[in-house]
């Protein structure tokens, strides 16, 4: 069938195009197993994402091929632990917290790298990876505005501390490992000139890259900085967009210099689904859809071209870690 979602204004050629949904086989539904195993040490496979079936108190679960594993650490901490899982594109390196800790692990060998916190009281986390999965920006933190971030590569396991100013929140890594950011202020919504930073991980400065999206966004649409992903290819970026309120309506590829390319994708909204940009694969975008009719559920949904697929639904209450971002 064809989704005809409203078509934002905006001047010709760069208008919203429709978004076609191929007719699949049914969807599988994925739910916490009664008796998952724990994920073993030594090499099991490459993780096609990592959930919690709930938002509190649940374990968090890797999926790798047919199997499910329970992720260790939930036990310490659940509930806000579950938020901090995360999963690199290529599905091979499994982030999760070890007490105020933290623990990247590849999943197809014996390799396990921890990042204990600087100080009591502070917390460790993943906040972004690189598009080809080769690096990791992680992050100190409390409570506050003194972050400090720290640049992994992850197929050495060398750390080079990184500058970032402390007025400013990280929003993704180029492939080069240069990091994106934008100012950390309360701008008005909608948000439709948005000024971004790329700077060298040593670079307190950088450079600005603006986006001025306000011809192809619809009057009542915003940008959603912190939605701003590195696409698998490197180049350029993308942004999603939606509604003052939180919910997408689709997702615009931005060239390097800031230059708007084209809206990638729309997303159908009203009061029974509502869209979300999760992250990137190896493949490409990936939203979530959350249905209220019927059963409810999240559904993982794949981008290629013009056309949505679902991969897989899960609990409705699902904290998603899809490949290329965090659960955060």
């Amino acid at each position: 069938m064809t989704l005809r979602p409203p078509i934002p204004t905006g001047t010709p050629g760069n208008q919203a195009t429709e978004v076609t949904t191929a007719a699949s086989s049914p969807v599988p539904t994925l739910s916490p197993p009664p008796n998952a195993p724990a994920l073993p040490p030594g090499a099991v496979g490459r993780a096609s994402f990592a959930y919690v079936g709930c938002r509190s108190g649940c374990p968090g679960l890797a999926v790798v091929g047919d199997r499910q594993f329970i992720i260790p650490g939930e036990e310490r901490n659940p509930g806000s632990s579950a938020m901090l899982l995360s999963l690199s594109p290529d599905g091979r390196w499994l982030g999760y917290p070890a007490g105020d800790g933290y623990v990247v692990r590849d999943l197809t060998g014996t390799r396990t790298m921890t990042f204990p916190p600087s100080e009591p009281g502070r917390r460790m986390a993943a906040w972004v990876w690189t598009a080809d999965s080769k690096r990791l920006l992680v992050g100190d933190f409390r409570e506050g505005d003194d972050n400090t971030y720290t640049l992994v590569d992850v197929l050495t396991g060398s750390r080079t501390p990184a500058v970032i100013q402390a007025a400013r929140t990280p929003l993704a890594l180029t492939n080069e490992g240069e990091v994106v950011s934008r100012a950390r202020d309360q701008q008005p919504e909608p948000v439709r000139v948005l000024t971004l930073t790329v700077s060298a991980i040593g670079d307190a400065t950088g450079r600005s890259v603006t986006i001025d999206a306000s011809a192809i966004l619809a009057q009542n649409e915003s940008l959603f900085p912190g939605s701003v992903l590195v696409p698998p290819d490197g180049g350029g970026y993308l942004l999603g967009v939606g509604y003052a309120d939180g919910i997408s309506t689709g997702v615009l590829r931005v060239a390097a210099d800031g230059r708007v390319v084209e809206r990638i994708v729309d997303v159908p909204h009203d009061n029974r689904e509502f869209w979300n940009v999760l992250g990137v694969n190896g493949d490409g975008l990936l939203l979530s859809r959350q249905t209220n009719t019927g059963r409810q559920a999240t559904t993982v949904v794949a981008v290629t071209g013009k056309a949505l697929r679902d991969l897989v639904a899960l609990p409705r209450e699902s904290i998603v870690a899809v490949p290329g971002a965090s659960a955060r």
